[in-house]
């Protein structure tokens, strides 16, 4: 199997930002501008701790739908991304739950970020959204088209 190192360091620390529930989930509160200003402020305590990496990620947005999301969240995903980024200066990276694949390589796209954590992008699985689908064939494709 090939060695593959994105972010030129043996084994990095990748610190995930678990961003607020977004506006249209049950859990939403507060404002959009809030949201981003806690990602960043946690983005900024990864960066002086010296982790390698970030990830940002929907976890608040539960209960999650099926492989999609409104574009509500792909926009706040792509400005949040955007964000981290420009202020950390370190590599990112996106997942949009549950299994919103296309909208995080999008958003990752838009955003300018490194990486996209693909759930069921080669195995199906069964998960409490119900069956999550192997994606790998459509994801590669959509990647081309916006490349």
């Amino acid at each position: 199997m090939k060695n593959f190192n994105l972010f030129n360091i043996y084994k990095p620390v990748i610190g995930m930002i678990h961003v607020s529930a977004l506006p249209g989930t049950p859990n939403f509160s507060g404002s959009v501008k809030q949201i981003i200003e806690q990602a960043k402020k946690e983005a900024l305590i990864y960066k002086e701790n010296g982790i390698d990496a970030i990830a940002i990620e929907n976890m608040h947005d539960a209960p999650y739908l099926k492989r999609k999301v409104g574009p509500e969240i792909t926009a706040l995903m792509s400005v949040i991304g955007y964000e981290v980024k420009n202020l950390t200066k370190l590599p990112c990276g996106i997942q949009i739950l549950a299994g919103a694949n296309k909208d995080a390589l999008a958003a990752a796209h838009s955003a300018g970020l490194d990486v996209v954590r693909a759930e069921g992008f080669v195995f199906a699985h069964v998960a409490d959204e119900g069956i999550i689908e192997s994606d790998a064939g459509e994801l590669l494709r959509y990647r081309k088209q916006i490349a």
